[in-house]
This record gives structure tokens, sequence and C-alpha cells, in this order.
């Protein structure tokens, strides 16, 4: 079916982002039911936590691979069939007997996530060639929905028995993945003359990204018990900044169509005000409005960057992805990691710490845009026909 009928733009709209919704409930649903877990395998909640720690840690090492392994196939099929083995693994997780099955299954699982998310990408941006920003906030709107709707449903679900949220959403992942859109037609950016370009600015861009995720993971790890301090009820703030980061996720693509890396270093450069404010002025109006402004920044900057990477790298859209996911869960990590080390300071200072590190992803993304907008070293050349002493100057355009 050609991608531009009524039937695939339909598709592109809802299936890509509900796969991604079914996607990330499977990945946090253990969080919101550790107590039952544990209660059913016969251990301690630190060892239940311990499948989610592998399923990020899976993902993180593996999605770059396997997204570059991936990017050799057709995109559709290849996201169908990572979807399928997504599934089958999130079945045979919810079937886990014990602890160390559990475990492995989930390690296993987040390997799968690593091919998959990259593949769900790379697909939404193919399927909206003319305008990938609002491509990839569409998908993105699904990781919003997740973590608004989809983790307190599971936590629901999971005090009848915790298998249920995972087969349901793991089985949502492979219906929402069969209804996937195809590439659009004039769109060869994984084959052809595109294939052998190389992926341009990977590296630098995804540090940025990573570093500014670890700033903003180190305040939202720690934000419900610092709101708690602060006598704000935890869940009022976590609800506050889920619904942020819901609107604002909608509204991103409007703004990722231009000037992309300009407004990322002023969105970092907000958010780091913001959070070194509250971490000096805690009072609860101050945590509400924090958690509302927090969630309206990060709802924007994974568009905006997803976008500028998919953007830079027309042959390499799943490698870029899967990047992208690296850096996404290095940033998880590290910010999580990082806020821990200095909650012994104070229940606040994990919201400084975050501050900082926001101020030099900022300024990491500003050397990063200024190199970019360096016009290439001119040079001489004479073209057959032209006379001695006429050069041609040849001179990359700006990006940004």
């Amino acid at each position: 079916m050609p991608s531009d009928t009524p039937g695939a733009r339909l598709r592109a709209t809802v299936a890509l982002p509900l796969a991604v919704f079914f996607a990330v409930t499977v990945e946090m649903a253990p969080a919101g039911a550790l107590m039952h877990i544990a209660t059913a395998l016969n251990t301690d909640i630190g060892s239940a936590a311990a499948g989610s720690s592998l399923y990020a840690l899976s993902t993180a090492v593996l999605a770059l691979p396997l997204a570059g392994f991936a990017q050799r196939f057709e995109l559709r099929k290849a996201t169908i069939l990572a979807g399928a083995i997504f599934t089958a693994l999130g079945l045979a997780t919810s079937a886990a007997p014990d602890l160390p099955a559990y475990l492995v299954l989930r390690a296993l699982h987040g390997a799968a996530h690593g091919a998959f998310f990259p593949l769900i990408l790379a697909l939404a941006a193919a399927s909206a060639p003319q305008n990938t920003g609002k491509a990839v906030a569409r998908v993105l709107l699904g990781n919003g929905f997740a973590l608004a709707a989809g983790v307190p449903i599971s936590e629901a679900l999971a005090t009848l028995n915790w298998r249920i949220p995972i087969a349901l959403a793991a089985i949502g992942v492979l219906v929402s993945t069969l209804l996937a859109p195809r590439p659009a037609l004039h769109d060869q950016s994984e084959s052809g003359e595109n294939a052998s370009r190389p992926a341009r600015g990977i590296f630098w861009l995804t540090s940025t990204f990573a570093l500014a995720l670890a700033g903003h993971f180190s305040y939202y790890t720690f934000l419900a018990p610092a709101a708690t301090a602060d006598a704000v009820p935890a869940p009022l703030a976590l609800s506050v900044y889920g619904a942020a980061v819901v609107i604002s996720t909608a509204f991103s693509g409007t703004i990722a169509g231009r000037q992309r890396l300009q407004r990322a270093i002023a969105v970092i450069a907000a958010e780091a005000i913001i959070l070194a404010v509250a971490s000096l002025t805690p009072w609860p109006a101050t945590t509400i409005m924090t958690a509302s402004l927090a969630g309206i920044c990060f709802g924007l900057l994974p568009t905006l960057f997803q976008t500028e990477l998919l953007e830079r790298t027309p042959g390499h859209r799943a490698l870029a992805s899967g990047a992208a996911v690296v850096a996404f869960n290095t940033g998880i990590a590290a910010g999580a990691a990082g806020g821990a080390a200095v909650t012994g300071i104070s229940i606040h200072a994990p919201t400084l710490l975050g501050a900082a590190l926001l101020l030099v992803a900022g300024a990491g993304l500003q050397a990063v845009r200024s190199h970019a907008d360096k016009p290439l070293r001119t040079r001489s050349t004479v073209h057959a026909g032209t006379e001695p002493g006429i050069t041609v100057i040849q001179a990359r355009e700006p990006r940004t």
C-alpha cells in the first residue's frame, strides 16, 4: 500500500506510538511491581530490581551493534521481526518460574528492546521523510503516555498478578507493529547511494545528549523523595511531571523543523536554571513548578536531538536511532548513580548536580554547533574549460 494513502497515514499516526507505548510499559512495569515479583519468586526486592538493571544494561550495550546489523535489511520487515521477538521474550518473562529464569529473560528482553526501539524511530522517519520532526514527536508521545498512564495501569494489574501487565503489553507491541506503515516510496535513505554515506557527527551529538539526560535524571530519579521532603505528595509531583511531558512532546515536532541545535541549547539552559533555583528554594510551590517546567523541557529535548540525528544520517537512520537509545539509557544510569552519590549531602543535592551537568551539556552542544557552522576549508579547483586562474570555492552550508 502506498505510504501516502489515508490508511497508511493513520497507521503512521497511531501504530508506531502505540508500539512504543507498549514497549516502554513492558520495560517499566516491573518498577511498580517489585513487591509482587519478589513475593511470587520467593526473593527480596533488591534481587527483583536487578531484572530492571539487566534490562537497561542490555539495551545500552547492544542497541548500537544490533541497529547496525538490522539496517542491512528492509526496514519494515526488520521492525516486525524485532517486534515479534520482543513479544515472545515478554511472554516468556511473564511465565518465568523462578528468579534466575526471570533475570536471564529480562536481560535478553533488554537486548530485543535495543534492536526494536531504533527500528521504530527509523521507520517513523522513513514513513514521513518530509516531516521527520513531527514523526519522531508522535513516536515519542508513546513514551510519554507509557510513563503517565501505562506504568500506573500496570501497577494496578500487578496487584492481581505481576505477570498480567507484562504479557498484555508484550502482545500489544506485536499487534501495533504489524500495523506499522511502509516507508515512503521515494525515501531511499537506508539503501542505494545514501547507505554508503558516513554517519556524521554521531559521537559528539549523542555524548552531549547523554550528558543532558544524566542531568535531567539526576533530578527526576529523586523527584518523589524530594517532593515528600518539601511537604508535597509524591504522586502529585509525579503526575504534574508526567502530564507536562505528554503535552510538550505532543507539540515538540513543531519546533524540530529547523535550528534544532540552537533550540536544544535553549531548552538545556532553561532546565539548568530551573533546577538550580529549585535546589536552593525547596518550597512546595517551587517543587510543583519545577516538576512542570522540567517535564516540559524533557518533552522537547529528545525530539530535537533525535530529529537532528536522523536528518544528519540519511543512510544510517537505524544506526543513528541506536546511538540515541544508547545515549538515553546511559544518561538514565549515570544520572541515577550521580544523584545517589550526593543524596548524603541533601535530598536536593541531586537537583543541583543535575543543573551542573546540564550546563556542561549545553556548553558541549554549543561547541558542536559552532563546529558544524564552520565552512569547510576552501580549495581551488580548475575545471576543464575554465580559464587558468579562475577558481571555484566549495564550502558546506552551515547546519543547525
